[in-house]
């Protein structure tokens, strides 16, 4: 009983709740840096608008990444509250109010633990192949780090450091319950799996069913097609039904998200399915929109100029003004201190080791288009261009031998800090480009100067998803990446892309995930069924369903 009062008095204190509420808070934190995110907990009038039923995914999009913060939370407040609870058992309520005053390196320790758990991907739904021994042993480095954090700050501060016992019994309690929670995200990434129908209208709507393959996320299972009208779908698929029954097909199938295409907005029989579906909890999306919330990426093609439109009005006008130059002010000045070593240290081996300057500067376009001349560490040998523009590879023998360990670990980027400091650069956007290649790719990758209408990044979601470009189509892929953080830009996001960056950093390189690829014959089809105008559809109440 006495344990239990002071536990009681103790929780009471108003320090500790108002410590307890932030932590908590940063969940919905997330959210509010994510706003999409948060519009999934709260009601928006987009079912004034059929068209917005779907075009407008706010109830879905981002959920990944408000899963994510929910988890970064979950394991901060995990381990806050385990040294809290080492404190209490060690030394009871009214001994603890005493070492009260240690309670920032608490969240401090919490923050660095929740940072190297995601450093170390394991909130990735990538992640689902790593077992439960390879994340105990992880686990076990991150809560070191945050406990030496805390043991660092306690001894620096002039209270009172913290005994052995309650750094002992903290730094159990806290690996204990994070093995308990993330122990509860692997089983829930590995049995997951959520079933998905196709509407299909026409000879459009099927062939997209096609391109589901390539880009469907690992836990999506296609259930089969819904059909609408009298259309007779040619290929293999298993036809579920008609729309009539739309409602108890879902209910039979398990059906967990229903798809359709853009074509299929324009008509208000299918909208007013859709809007029944949405009520009674079940997503309904263009196949665009799953990607992007499955696999946070853009299939180039699948994007519309009615995407565009939309993406374009998704970023906050507030954040891309203000509070994103003053994120890039302050990481850029803590980068260029920090970071100052480093290229001493780089200078001075490109010198040692390579005739020629020590930084190479070269034009690039900067947001829309407009160019500067930007600064980095040489890491080629000099005239490594004399017979005209080319693409960097794998192994290039233009590299010097200190080059290559600067590209590696993207130390020659360093003295791109100071272009951010500018204004020429922000911290987190698309790579800058040359002037000429971006004028070579515009011909051939569509979309491709939509990247230019913000301001380029030394670091990005692209160069954090997909290794190094040396190709037209790597240059496909990471505009796919780029295109996904143009509409959903946030500090949260850019914040968790600095976290990417210093994995990238660790490990040498981003690697692309394999994503199966699409026979050429299917898109080619796709692509001219999408000029065709929608065909005018009659439901027809006689089709007989498999």
């Amino acid at each position: 009983m006495e344990m239990a009062q002071s536990i009681f008095e103790f929780v009471n204190i108003r320090d500790f709740g108002t410590v307890l509420a932030s932590i908590v808070g940063l969940a919905r934190w997330a959210c509010l840096g994510n706003p999409s995110v948060y519009n999934f907990f709260t009601t928006r009038s987009s079912f004034n608008d059929p068209a917005a039923l779907c075009m407008n995914t706010n109830g879905i999009l981002r959920k990944h990444w408000f899963h994510v913060s929910l988890h970064f939370a979950t394991d901060a407040f995990l381990f806050t509250l385990a040294f809290v609870a080492a404190m209490l058992l060690r030394f009871g309520g009214e001994s603890a109010v005493s070492l009260w005053a240690h309670w920032p390196f608490f969240v401090a320790g919490a923050i660095v633990f929740s940072a190297t758990t995601y450093i170390a991907s394991l909130y990735s739904t990538h992640s689902a192949n790593r077992g439960i021994l390879e994340r105990s042993l992880v686990l076990i480095v991150c809560v070191i780090l945050a406990t030496l954090v805390i043991i660092g700050g306690t001894y620096l501060n002039s209270a009172r450091p913290l005994g052995r016992g309650i750094m002992l019994l903290g730094t159990l309690a806290s690996y204990l319950a994070a093995l308990i929670h993330h122990i509860v995200i692997l089983h829930g990434l590995r049995n997951s799996k959520e079933r998905v129908a196709y509407v299909v209208t026409g000879a459009f709507d099927e062939a997209e069913t096609r391109l589901f393959a390539s880009f469907g996320g690992r836990n999506l299972e296609f259930a089969g097609v819904v059909l609408y009208g009298a259309y007779q779908p040619t290929g293999k698929l298993r036809i579920l039904g008609k729309i009539e029954d739309l409602a108890a097909i879902v209910e039979r199938e398990k059906i967990s998200r229903v798809l359709c295409t853009n074509k299929c907005l324009g008509d208000t029989t299918l909208i007013r399915h859709f809007c029944k579906l949405r009520y009674s909890g079940i997503s309904v999306m263009p196949l665009i929109s799953l990607c992007e919330e499955a696999e946070q990426y853009v299939p180039l093609e699948l994007i519309s100029s009615e995407w565009l439109l939309n993406a374009s009005g998704e970023p906050q006008h507030i954040y891309i003004k203000k509070l994103k130059r003053l994120f890039d002010i302050i990481c850029s000045a803590i980068g260029l201190i920090l970071g100052a070593p480093f290229v001493g240290a780089a200078a001075l081996a490109i010198r040692l080791t390579s005739p020629g300057p020590i930084f190479y500067y070269q034009t690039r376009s900067g947001r829309f288009g407009r160019q500067f001349q930007m600064t980095k560490l040489r890491t080629m040998h000099v005239n490594a261009e004399k017979d005209g523009v080319r693409w960097s590879e794998k192994n290039d023998p233009r590299v010097t031998f200190v080059g290559g360990f600067l590209r590696r670990y993207r130390i020659d980027e360093i003295p791109q800090l100071w272009h951010v400091l500018c204004g020429h650069m922000s911290f987190v956007g698309p790579r800058p480009e040359r002037p000429e290649i971006i004028t070579q790719l515009a011909k051939e990758v569509p979309y491709y100067e939509e990247r230019l209408m913000v301001q380029p990044g030394i670091t990005g979601w692209a160069q954090v998803s997909y290794p190094y470009g040396a190709s037209t189509l790597d240059s496909r892929r990471k505009l796919e990446y780029d295109l996904y953080y143009m509409k959903h830009m946030s500090l949260f996001l850019d914040v968790f892309i600095l976290l990417d960056t210093v994995r990238i950093i660790l490990t040498g390189g981003a690697k692309a995930h394999i994503r199966a690829v699409t026979a050429e014959e299917t898109i080619q089809e796709w692509e001219r069924l999408k000029e065709q105008p929608a065909a005018v559809v009659k439901p027809n109440f006689e089709l007989e369903t498999a």
